[in-house]
């Protein structure tokens, strides 16, 4: 007895063995990911929900307190940045009336999303009415979050912007 497509019993024919070769490969394989399934389940629970669902609504309470200000914000940054190479960052923060407002304190802060070792922080000055400056040299190239936060008694304001600081 030979292999050959021309044998009429099944398990002689190279197609039928193929298939079968096929069928237990398959199986196997589907054994093997349903074992990894239950030993290693997906993490769906979270340990800290509660203190994640607190958080979630300080911050949800403060976006809304925020609306309810009516201020508008718009930083106006150079159109190129280069590294070490000290430039002008400007705020502009409106009240409901489009009016500049005066602010307690202002404060830039830049994140690297990269690389947290170099974020930093800079106290704008005000420059006109309703209008913070700060000259701003960064250190490292590649992308920057620039986060412009407006305090004015209890009221708080905030600004994101990303950049891109060249070689």
């Amino acid at each position: 007895m030979k292999i050959s497509q021309e044998n009429p019993q099944a398990l002689r024919n190279p197609w039928v063995l193929g298939m079968l070769v096929f069928l237990v490969v398959f199986l196997t394989a589907n054994a093997v990911f349903i074992y990894l399934a239950f030993k290693s389940p997906p993490n769906l629970v979270v340990e800290d929900f509660y203190e994640r669902g607190e958080a979630y609504e300080k911050t949800r309470e403060r976006i809304e307190k925020e609306k309810a200000l009516g201020w508008s914000g718009m930083m106006m940054v150079p159109t190129t940045s280069r590294v070490n190479q000290k430039q002008t960052y400007e705020a502009l923060i409106t009240g409901k009336n489009s009016a500049g407002l005066l602010l307690d304190s202002v404060t830039l802060f830049a994140y690297r999303p990269s690389d947290a070792d170099a974020d930093f922080q800079v106290e704008m000055q005000k420059s006109g009415h309703g209008s913070y400056v700060a000259d701003i040299s960064f250190d490292l190239p590649g992308t920057w979050d620039i986060i412009v936060e407006a305090k004015r008694g209890e009221d708080e304001f905030v600004v994101t912007r990303r950049i891109r600081i060249d070689p």
